[in-house]
């Protein structure tokens, strides 16, 4: 601040472009208590640089269930929170409704607790953009760690099944629009395949761009601009960006 330094945290780098060669100040939380975890009867309390990964080993050594549709998720506590992380199968589930607590900090450093009442949650929303997460509460349930361990797969899989877990991608381009799958309006415009330089649009699921090797970020744009326009003159639905762009 008294540098009068512009900064992003970027957690793990997931639903991020970065388009310009000029970037602010990245600050990643990797360290210290910012990647501790540990359980308290039937919470997780996890900084906000612990992968989710590691977040759900945790809940399942512990014998607490509830988070498992995050299996496969590439993303930190903080990220996932910040953007209400969660999935549209078989149902929609979101992390928001389990978080009891939040410790964050004020662009001014001031560190502050919100509670439960504090938080707002929505579809890939939380009203949390001004502050930087610095550790989160969990309060999960007492599970069977066989019916954990079960579930996982079982979302776990389907992610593989259907979005394919070994090509490099930001994750969901699109927001789901006016309660329909971005990804299967994208596909009946025929657009699975389409590619510009190394960015394609995933053959598995058309709401994935994939980077083949050596993408540029204004071909990824220019892509997207692609599937917003198709999808606008067939459907008459503008789509939102789930990603970041900076």
């Amino acid at each position: 601040k008294a540098r009068k330094l512009t900064w992003l945290v970027i957690g793990c780098g997931s639903k991020l472009l970065i388009t310009k060669k000029s970037l602010p100040l990245a600050l990643h939380l990797g360290a210290g208590d910012f990647k501790a975890c540990s359980a308290e009867d039937n919470d997780i309390v996890a900084g906000a640089g612990v992968r989710v990964s590691s977040l759900l080993k945790a809940a399942y050594d512990h014998g607490l269930g509830g988070l498992e549709f995050l299996s496969g998720i590439p993303a930190s506590v903080g990220g996932a929170v910040m953007l209400n992380a969660g999935v549209g199968w078989p149902e929609r589930l979101e992390i928001g409704p389990f978080v009891h607590e939040l410790e964050v900090m004020t662009h001014n450093g001031l560190i502050k607790t919100l509670h439960r009442h504090d938080l707002e949650f929505g579809y890939r929303y939380s009203n949390l953009k001004k502050y930087i997460i610095v550790s989160a509460r969990f309060r999960l349930f007492k599970k069977r760690k066989e019916n954990i361990k079960i579930k996982m797969r079982k979302f776990l899989n389907h992610r593989k099944e259907t979005q394919g877990l070994d090509g490099f991608s930001a994750g969901c381009i699109f927001k789901n629009s006016s309660g329909q799958s971005s990804g299967k309006l994208i596909d009946l415009c025929g657009l699975k395949g389409k590619h510009i330089g190394d960015a394609m649009i995933s053959t598995k699921h058309a709401n994935f761009i994939i980077n083949r090797g050596n993408a540029e970020a204004k071909d990824i744009l220019t892509l997207m601009k692609l599937m917003k326009t198709q999808v606008r003159k067939k459907f008459n639905l503008t789509l939102e960006a789930e990603i970041q762009i900076v």
